[in-house]
């Protein structure tokens, strides 16, 4: 093991995707050697234990026929197995990430090293600079919203922040960092390869989503708060005590 001193380093969005979709290929590979592992031992024993006449016997998919460098990689999958919560977290991420409303599925590493290039002649902070290339955005406004991100915990008016950065006029240049530099590393189409992970999700639907979510969890707060909970002591002082009262007003 090597330990690294290196400061940690800020992966773009096109990088977290490229990695999760090289993670999917080798967990794809994982789920169909266990799959045809345990298929193939299935039909194995049966071949030196054939079953009693009459039984009944369960149907085992056919597997297919590998050399033996084949088999010793399918063994070596089926040994280090899969991990469901980790094909969860590649799918969720790849999801996302190929949503209609990113750009991520639409860039390039020649595209994001371009963008990145074409920026720093802006005087963009690292911070900035990573978020135009995750957003991508296509309009003034959307560029505006990136330095509001960085901008609004400073408390500082972030309009005269950016003019006083920005070369003048402010809207030349921002229209030139939209149209001249951001666009053009941005393909027109997904790429045939990430077709099949692209989806579509509608604003709405993740403002109902959100919505519906929260309510639910208020009904559920105020459901907690108002059950009161009375617990009556089977034994101890606080028993004892009670059956003594009971036992005076009986003979009251």
């Amino acid at each position: 093991m090597k330990i690294s001193n290196n400061p940690p380093q800020h992966l773009s969005n096109y990088e977290v995707l490229q990695h999760f979709i090289g993670t999917k290929k080798d967990n794809d590979f994982l789920e169909e050697a266990v799959r045809n592992h345990t298929n193939r031992q299935a039909l194995l024993a049966r071949e030196h234990l054939p079953p009693k006449k009459g039984a009944y016997v369960p149907d085992v998919p056919d597997v297919p026929d590998l050399d033996e460098e084949g088999l010793k990689k399918e063994d070596e999958g089926a040994r280090r197995g899969k991990s469901d919560e980790a094909i969860w977290i590649q799918d969720e991420v790849i999801k996302y990430l190929c949503a209609d409303f990113n750009v991520t599925a639409r860039q390039t590493a020649e595209g994001v090293a371009q963008l990145a290039d074409g920026l720093q002649d802006y005087g963009l902070t690292k911070a900035e600079l990573l978020q135009v290339c995750n957003l991508g955005p296509r309009s003034q406004v959307g560029l505006y919203l990136v330095s509001w991100l960085f901008c609004v915990e400073t408390d500082k008016q972030v309009l005269e922040d950016a003019e006083k950065r920005l070369p003048m006029p402010y809207e030349d240049t921002m229209n030139t960092i939209v149209e001249s530099v951001i666009a053009p590393t941005i393909l027109d189409e997904v790429p045939e390869s990430l077709l099949q992970f692209v989806n579509t999700v509608q604003p709405a639907e993740i403002a109902n989503a959100v919505m519906n979510e929260t309510a639910e969890y208020a009904e559920d707060e105020e459901m907690y708060q108002e059950e009161e909970f009375v617990h009556e002591a089977e034994w101890g002082a606080a028993r004892e005590g009670g059956v003594d009262d009971e036992e005076d007003n009986t003979m009251d």
